[in-house]
């Protein structure tokens, strides 16, 4: 039976499952990274957490005891391509059948070009583009050393498509064009390998750094969602979950047809 024919003869509450599956996502203890990590629990993945966050291990205990999966915490930082490495060859053992590696991790500093040092360039672009090279990397050699099949996600952002407000991120603009470009690239690549390469592009996300980022404008009757909805073509802004949602979809068979794309997840912000 082809893929084709197996996909529409499987009830989609199949599809959706995950139970054999490891699913890795670096920056997986706050914010985007971790609803991802509840939702692909949620639905019986083997999971791997990676982050500098000190609370990681507490984090990825939590969400163990309460979806009742295996999680494992992977402390480093991202830009050594070793921890990576290491991850996915531990990740996918053989007890799963398939990879699901999702490079989430990054920041979003603001510098204005004139106050931009080589410093602060450098840390942006190697957290968020050649980390997620290095993911990718990984990823791809562990799929193939068990001539097995799997999913890439890469996180970028809709400044990957356009530049708006706030000034300043050239930098972070710059990776996240270099995050779709390598996404669309290795879709050509990995896809005869079984691999699917596959991006999310954010918008404005409500999350626990964005309100830390942008706490000082923030009065006790300025609530930001609601501010940020307002903006919106559908007025809701996003929150973590929102994003989350959309990567257990794009990993799972249900997406099968989907490489190469770079599905943006902005309540429509890019049509203004």
């Amino acid at each position: 039976m082809s893929d084709a024919h197996r996909y529409a003869a499987t009830p989609m509450f199949e599809i959706l499952r995950y139970d054999d599956t490891a699913v890795v996502i670096t920056g997986g203890a706050k914010g985007i990274g971790y609803a991802m990590a509840c939702r692909f629990a949620e639905l019986g993945a083997t999971l791997t957490l990676i982050d500098i966050d000190p609370d990681l291990t507490h984090i990825s205990s939590q969400i163990a005891l309460k979806y009742g999966v295996e999680v494992n915490s992977v402390y480093g930082d991202v830009r050594d391509s070793t921890i990576t490495e290491a991850a996915a060859v531990n990740a996918y053992g053989s007890e799963v059948d398939r990879l699901i590696w999702v490079n989430n991790a990054g920041i979003y500093p603001t510098n204005l070009i004139e106050d931009m040092s080589d410093a602060d360039w450098v840390r942006v672009i190697d957290l968020d583009l050649t980390a997620t090279f290095y993911g990718c990397r990984a990823a791809a050699s562990a799929i193939r050393s068990r001539n097995g099949t799997g999913v890439i996600l890469n996180i970028s952002s809709t400044a990957g498509f356009r530049v708006g407000n706030p000034p300043g991120i050239s930098h972070y603009a710059s990776a996240k064009h270099g995050v779709q470009g390598l996404t669309k690239a290795l879709a050509f690549e990995l896809g005869r390998d079984g691999i699917r390469v596959v991006c999310i592009a954010p918008g404005t996300v409500i999350t626990e750094g964005l309100l830390q980022k942008f706490g000082t404008n923030v009065s006790e009757t300025d609530d930001p969602y609601v501010r940020l909805s307002a903006r919106m073509p559908i007025q809701r802004a996003s929150l973590p979950d929102d994003v989350a949602r959309t990567a257990v979809f794009l990993a799972s068979d249900a997406a099968a047809m989907i490489t190469g794309a770079i599905i943006p997840v902005d309540a429509g912000h890019l049509v203004l």
